[in-house]
């Protein structure tokens, strides 16, 4: 029996770039948003402030920080319209 395994994630599970971001919820706009913590402050100044990422769905979000490891640059150019 042959089975598949996601060789990059068994590599390595270190979540610990999860520390550097706030998720957020706003019930007003039914968003979530990842916020990098050294722009927490200024988030609440700034809703469009760079570095913040939203979206309908957590899952996105969390999808989107894992696969950048939590880079604010890479995650920009990901999601770049």
């Amino acid at each position: 029996m042959e089975t598949y395994q996601d060789y990059e994630h068994s590599k390595s599970n270190d979540q610990s770039y999860l520390y550097d971001w706030v998720l957020h919820f706003n019930p007003y706009t039914k968003l979530w948003a990842a916020v990098p913590k050294d722009l927490y402050r200024q988030y609440w100044d700034n809703y469009d402030l760079p570095g913040v990422i939203r979206s309908s769905k957590l899952e996105t979000l969390l999808e989107l920080l894992h696969k950048s490891k939590g880079d604010v640059d890479l995650l920009n150019e990901m999601v770049k319209p």
